[in-house]
């Protein structure tokens, strides 16, 4: 079988799957868990689901026999769809891809934090120059201390003194 016509039995397959765990199965404990992916073997004997979002009171061996319990279920919902001839057997397998999803996350947001926190101006207390909350007072020292020793006269500039080179 073609790749391509493999992923498109997959979608057709997740499309059959995913509304039963959305009120379909009778019991109440797996309705919350989300079907993530599907994924059918070459020969379409084996269909594994990854699954997760499942209620966290409930053990993982608990929530796998439950599963396994309901693998009858749906594959009648398969057969009843007419999309396969022979129906695969059902594997489940916890999708552990949300987890690393969090933790790249905190990373990611751990390194922002510490980003925001070393800002070189907030270690510099003792500049007023750098404070955040400057006031009009603290502008008018400003202008109180800086003196240059520019005069008007020396900001004109006149063309007439620069030789021109040529070429």
């Amino acid at each position: 079988m073609k790749n391509i016509r493999q992923e498109r039995l997959q979608k057709e397959l997740l499309r059959i799957i995913r509304p039963i765990f959305k009120g379909e199965l009778s019991d109440k404990r797996l309705l919350g868990i989300e079907i993530t992916r599907v994924k059918i073997s070459t020969d379409l004997k084996k269909l594994k689901l990854f699954f997760s979002d499942f209620d966290e009171n409930i053990e993982m061996n608990e929530i796998k026999e439950l599963l396994e319990k309901s693998s009858g279920f749906i594959k009648k919902q398969i057969a009843g769809a007419g999309i396969m001839r022979t129906i695969p057997d059902i594997v489940f397998q916890y999708d552990k891809a949300n987890e690393r999803i969090e933790r790249i996350d905190d990373i990611f947001r751990t390194i922002a934090e510490e980003k925001r926190n070393s800002n070189y101006y907030d270690d510099d207390s003792d500049n007023d120059y750098y404070d955040d909350d400057l006031s009009d007072d603290d502008l008018d020292d400003y202008d109180d201390d800086y003196d240059d020793d520019l005069d008007d006269d020396d900001l004109d500039f006149d063309y007439d003194d620069v030789d021109l080179i040529e070429d």
